[in-house]
């Protein structure tokens, strides 16, 4: 082989590889593998990303590790994050864009024993609220604001229930895919419990979002779409073929610190369910004010923070 066609194979060779390279992105979800992410996974083991032409490498999330940030200094392409952390790293300057809200309601719930007689925002008086640190703090909150409720002591809660489940704790902060079902497991009954949903009190604050680096956005137009497309394919298998999906998460997460049984997996699966609207990943405007009012009270931002910055319109 002369050495000018050697050149030439040698040139196509990079130029086959560079192409792959340039369709092989990195997705980091906020958490370690757990059936609220389940919809990525699935479109990860059943080659959905790679048929809408790109290649996805699932990062494990975990303590320590932000997506969002990694996002905004480029470290990973996409990232799962609540709308909240979203505008306020905009409003910091960040360079992040949402391109897809998959969640449309909040997981986030306040629980209650109704032998306390707390049926209502307005008897949250004179009781004890408990609260989890960072973005979690945000909303119940912003309840207390909303409703004008006075004489609440505010306390730190660990992520762990049996405060509550003691009587330690009035009001608790519960994911309603995980420590809710953590409450009932102990033998309290769900209709001994007062639940308040954020979503139907006026605070619909949306959760989970795709979050890419803006010029990764503006780079890489075709890769954000067929990222969303192919996952809303994982996330409709998955609720499709619930026993698969609740198998492959279950093994998965038993690979890390973070242990769990196909039981409590499918208990997470059949809530997110409830939150994601596959016809429909786009944030409402409503939403997303509700959520820069909270900010605002909350005295987090100042700056005016437009919905078209946040979806790099």
């Amino acid at each position: 082989m002369s050495k000018s066609i050697k050149l030439i194979f040698i040139g196509i060779f990079i130029i086959f590889i560079s192409t792959i390279s340039a369709n092989a992105y990195t997705f980091r979800p906020q958490w370690v593998p757990q059936c609220q992410f389940a919809g990525y996974y699935m479109a990860a083991q059943k080659g959905f990303y790679k048929n809408h032409g790109i290649d996805i490498e699932i990062k494990n999330g975990g303590p320590g590790i932000v997506g969002i940030q990694e996002v905004d200094a480029k470290v990973s392409d996409f990232t799962t994050a609540w709308l909240l952390a979203g505008i306020r790293m905009k409003e910091n300057g960040s360079k992040i864009v949402l391109i897809g809200q998959f969640f449309q309601r909040p997981a986030l719930l306040l629980i209650a024993k109704k032998s306390s007689g707390i049926d209502s925002p307005e008897k949250f008086s004179g009781h004890t609220l408990g609260v989890w640190p960072a973005d979690f703090q945000l909303p119940p909150k912003a309840l207390i604001r909303k409703y004008k409720v006075r004489n609440v002591k505010i306390i730190d809660q660990a992520f762990d229930m049996m405060p509550f489940i003691k009587g330690e704790i009035d009001i608790a902060s519960a994911m309603r895919y995980n420590e809710y079902h953590q409450v009932l497991e102990s033998g309290i009954k769900p209709e001994e419990l007062a639940v308040f949903d954020y979503s139907k009190l006026g605070l619909n604050i949306p959760e989970d979002g795709i979050y890419v680096n803006e010029d990764f956005y503006k780079n890489n137009p075709s890769a954000c779409k067929a990222f969303i497309d192919a996952s809303v394919e994982g996330w409709k298998y998955c609720f499709e073929h619930k026993d698969e999906a609740v198998k492959l998460m279950t093994e998965l997460a038993n690979k890390t610190d973070f242990k769990t049984t196909e039981q409590k997996q499918r208990v997470m699966l059949d809530e997110v369910e409830k939150l994601i609207d596959l016809n429909d990943t786009v944030l409402k405007k409503e939403d997303f004010d509700t959520a820069v009012e909270i900010l605002k009270s909350a005295r987090i931002i100042q700056k005016e923070i437009s919905l078209e910055s946040l979806i790099g319109k």
